[in-house]
């Protein structure tokens, strides 16, 4: 059995591989009924969703993370080391792997190139602006945003780096990271630079079968590990343009979707590179597997212990975004 942890309402994104018989046993559960627990199964936890927890909250998925790992329990993504949406950007943009920066509001920097977006640091939902063209522009989306109620402190400017893989379509590649193996995703093909969901049919038969064979030789795994490591990332999904011939990193999403085997395709090609995507992935999950062990672990902490009694609990847990 493996035990995946996500905030509360987002354990929907395993809804697909939970349903498939050749899944290993997946148990999903949230951070609040973790952090109550005061007992924990001997399998491997894997923690996602830390771009949805407060900074306290990551705090305590931290002390039980630790609990688990000095137990020699597998473990996977330290909540206190894996870097978020704005930390990776300049990180990687740092390291040298992005040619694009990215910039927090409350950093008081202006962007070097243009155009920029404006988006939130912590979700997924779509960016708050269209492309901006110049600093005049990226302060109105700014001004605007922040009359809408919505804080300084979560929004961040990215510098634009895309380019179409042919004249009207963008491709957006996807690359999973599970445990020590990474496991090609389907591409998503639209017609604008923000491919988001993509649309049916945009990539073409030929882009279809590129896209099978980048699934079956998956030539971009030793360049994206790289991208994983630094972010401190252990099981998630990045998202990935080819820009100039080199990959550019937009975001690894430590709680993605995975479901491409459900999606219907009229391409026979589309809809194979989906099986076999999908085939890797599940194998990647079984591997992380172990034996079954019926102990149980108690998981003590004076910390943990002051906020897991039932004053603290009840009306604060919500679904984030």
């Amino acid at each position: 059995m493996i035990r995946i942890v996500t905030t509360r309402g987002h354990g929907y994104t395993l809804e697909h591989v939970v349903r498939d018989r050749r899944a290993p046993r997946i148990e999903r559960l949230d951070y609040d009924r973790l952090i109550r627990s005061r007992r924990l199964p001997r399998v491997p936890h894997v923690f996602t969703d830390l771009d949805r927890l407060s900074a306290f909250d990551r705090e305590l998925a931290g002390i039980v993370y630790r609990r688990l790992r000095d137990r020699r329990v597998p473990v996977y993504n330290d909540p206190a080391r894996v870097m978020t949406r704005f930390a990776l950007l300049r990180a990687l943009h740092d390291a040298g792997l992005n040619a694009f920066n990215a910039y927090r509001i409350d950093e008081g920097l202006r962007p070097e190139r243009y155009p920029v977006f404006l988006r939130r640091e912590s979700g997924h939902g779509r960016p708050l602006s269209d492309l901006l063209p110049d600093w005049d522009a990226a302060r109105r989306a700014v001004d605007a945003a922040l009359s809408r109620g919505i804080p300084g402190i979560n929004l961040i400017l990215v510098e634009y780096c895309a380019e179409p893989v042919r004249p009207g379509c963008f491709r957006k590649h996807a690359l999973w990271r599970v445990g020590p193996r990474f496991v090609p995703a389907v591409s998503v093909h639209d017609a604008g630079w923000l491919v988001k969901y993509g649309s049916i049919g945009a990539g073409g038969e030929q882009l279809y079968e590129e896209d099978l064979r980048r699934i079956r030789e998956n030539p971009f795994a030793e360049a994206l590990a790289r991208a994983f490591e630094i972010g401190g990332i252990e099981y998630g999904r990045a998202d990935f343009g080819i820009v100039d011939g080199r990959p550019q990193v937009y975001e690894i999403n430590t709680n993605p979707a995975a479901g491409e085997r459900e999606i219907a395709h009229p391409s026979p090609l589309r809809r194979q590179g989906q099986q076999e995507a999908f085939q890797q992935l599940l194998e990647a999950l079984a591997d992380l597997d172990t034996a079954p062990d019926r102990r149980t672990l108690r998981v003590a902490s004076n910390r943990l212990e002051r906020h897991r009694g039932p004053r603290w609990w009840g009306p604060r847990s919500r679904r984030v975004p």
